[in-house]
């Protein structure tokens, strides 16, 4: 991992053509339904070589993809822990589940937050060892912190099962985003507000998170270890 205060380096303007469209392309077919030509072409580059030159091979460019949002998401996560300590007293569930995914719907503007949850969608059950979560150099202490706070709330959880139950959380959230699209258009008259949907999605990832889990008994959790946190 990088030093914390090591500063990023900005991409290029070709590099980042590169990573705005990678990122729409993979949300809309995958990460394997895309060819590096197709990148390029929809970038408007002509030169071949312009990903390995840039990015070095195409699993460099999806972790490129994937950075590229973590500063934005990091900052307005952070915002919300603080508003929530200070407001609170104290972190409800509520308060971070909104912390952890509402960054997503807050800084980013529709497209953005349209073909970044898509991205996001394809990259939620793909291997540990090639995940870019588990593989960025981009500091995300407020990110951890939330996990951290998460897992500790759900001690009982064997790490396995609450994994899992993160991952249909996110899966919930990302596809929310998606769907309230089409609600919109569809259905314009059934939320009065986007508040009033946004709560009614983070209720439901609550109960996703309580209910009971009936299979063998959990080990005591002793710690959290970043490289087990759940992905996406």
């Amino acid at each position: 991992m990088a030093p914390k205060n090591q500063s990023r380096k900005s991409p290029s303007d070709g590099a980042m053509k590169l990573i705005l469209a990678a990122e729409k392309l993979f949300g809309e077919h995958g990460i394997e339904g895309v060819s590096l030509r197709q990148i390029i072409n929809a970038a408007g580059l002509v030169n071949s070589y312009s990903i390995h030159h840039h990015f070095g091979s195409k699993e460099g460019l999806v972790q490129a993809v994937f950075d590229n949002r973590v500063p934005a998401f990091e900052e307005a996560c952070r915002a919300r822990l603080d508003a929530e300590k200070a407001g609170q007293g104290e972190l409800t569930l509520r308060g971070l589940l909104a912390a952890r995914f509402m960054p997503l719907v807050e800084c980013f503007d529709e497209q953005t937050r349209q073909s970044y949850s898509r991205f996001l969608l394809r990259l939620l059950y793909r291997s540990e060892a090639v995940h870019p979560y588990l593989r960025s150099e981009v500091p995300q202490p407020a990110i951890n912190e939330v996990y951290n706070r998460l897992r500790n709330h759900f001690a009982d959880l064997p790490n396995a099962v609450f994994i899992s139950r993160f991952r249909f959380a996110s899966d919930m959230f990302f596809g929310a985003i998606v769907e309230q699209r089409r609600l919109k258009r569809q259905a314009p008259e059934l939320y009065q507000s986007d508040a009033d949907y946004w709560n009614e999605i983070l209720e439901i990832i609550e109960h996703v998170f309580h209910v009971p889990y009936r299979g063998q008994p959990a080990a005591p959790l002793t710690g959290v270890d970043r490289g087990t946190e759940p992905l996406g």
